[in-house]
């Protein structure tokens, strides 16, 4: 019986590590999910590195620098995002259409990331003739939007188209209809990175897409955050990304 127990011991002492790799060992050649890399390459830099070796960096497309009114009645330059992450659409408050849901998709993400401070998010009128300052405060407060993190922004009209069509690429225009289609832009959510990088778009009607654009927002932070954990949000935003 005590050599039984001893060739028993001995087995589980030899059968266990290769259990234990032929268990795990697949897993670590699962791969990692990593962000989006950036949209729209412009040209390449050919450059030495410390040690004299050859390096080839890839510029990107920036979101140009422009000046807004915030609902608050203070500017914000698009340039002072720099080392931000943040999200951006682009709404009217007399649209019954898709604007409600794009502003509650909004929501739903500063609600998720509201402690996290690198995250912004910015909602840019394309009707600022009648967005003003008081519409839009009054619509910022419908949806919860905090002052320093979720900003609405309205400037002159052909300043917001060129920003919509030539900076984030999205269609923005009047269209001369009746007022609910009276203009016409895009119902994607820009995901832009530290750098005025455009990191991806999202359809803001679908919760779905809403769902991974938060998950590269994640992942954006855990390559700049050395340390990020999602722990401290995790019980806030769990039930949103269910929803």
């Amino acid at each position: 019986m005590k050599n039984f127990a001893r060739i028993l011991g001995v087995t589980i002492v030899l059968i266990l590590p290769v259990l234990f790799y032929l268990l795990f060992k697949p897993l670590s050649k699962v791969p990692r999910p990593r962000a989006p890399k950036p949209l729209y390459p412009i040209d390449t830099v050919h450059m030495l590195s410390d040690k004299g070796a050859l390096r080839v960096d890839t510029l990107y497309h920036v979101i140009p620098t422009q000046k807004f009114q915030t609902q608050l009645g203070d500017s914000l330059s698009l340039d002072s995002l720099r080392g931000y992450i943040y999200v951006a659409d682009f709404f009217f408050t007399r649209c019954a259409g898709i604007c409600p849901k794009l502003s509650n998709s909004m929501e739903r993400i500063q609600q998720a990331f509201i402690k996290d401070d690198k995250v912004k998010l910015l909602s840019v009128s394309v009707d600022p003739e009648h967005d003003s300052l008081p519409v839009l405060r009054h619509y910022a407060s419908l949806h919860n939007a905090m002052p320093g993190k979720w900003y609405f922004l309205r400037g002159p009209a052909s300043e917001v188209y060129k920003l919509a069509n030539e900076g984030f690429r999205l269609t923005a225009q009047q269209s001369g209809e009746v007022v609910d289609e009276e203009f016409v832009h895009s119902e994607k959510l820009t995901l832009v990175d530290w750098n005025g990088n455009i990191r991806g778009y999202y359809a803001g009607t679908d919760s779905a897409s809403v769902n991974r654009l938060m998950g590269d927002i994640v992942l954006l932070l855990r390559y700049t955050e050395k340390g990020f954990s999602f722990k401290e949000q995790k019980k806030t935003s769990k039930k949103l990304f269910n929803n």
